[in-house]
């Protein structure tokens, strides 16, 4: 059970200082995030390790200056079970935009083989669609979120 923790951990860390090679090397090859709404910048099914590192990340990143805005700087585990944690994580500052962006993220991760196959986020979208995106296109999902698309 403590190996699930101690890979969250170094996700969020990881996150934290903005260590990309720590995170892909995180991620198992079908990693899959999961963002449960609609009309977000980013929202629905993002498949694969490489989709996620290479528009999704940047996507984040490329919103904030580091000195202003570190994500996920405090994080909580609140359970571990089997494959799975489920966490929040926050993160206060001013992004790119010159607004507020003070996020509480809610993270269900599972976990197998040592290696992170889902992650699902929820946050508030518009939060995030006005302060920390602006006039960001939105990043088309490789499918919408759907509950009956869910395994």
């Amino acid at each position: 059970m403590s190996e699930i923790r101690d890979i969250a951990e170094k996700f969020y860390i990881s996150i934290t200082n903005g260590e990309t090679q720590v995170i892909e090397d995180l991620l198992c090859d079908d990693f899959e995030l999961i963002v449960p709404m609609e009309n977000g910048i980013l929202s629905g099914y993002y498949k694969g390790k490489k989709r996620f590192m290479e528009d999704v990340l940047p996507l984040v990143f490329s919103c904030v200056n580091p000195e202003e805005i570190v994500f996920c700087k405090n994080f909580k585990i609140i359970n571990s079970f089997n494959n799975t944690i489920i966490s929040m994580a926050q993160n206060d500052g001013i992004a790119l935009s010159g607004k507020h962006y003070n996020q509480i993220y809610l993270h269900i991760m599972i976990i197998e083989e040592g290696k992170i196959i889902r992650l699902i986020e929820s946050f508030d979208s518009a939060l995030a669609n006005d302060s920390l995106w602006g006039d960001s296109k939105k990043l088309i999902p490789d499918e919408h979120f759907s509950l009956k698309n869910f395994s």
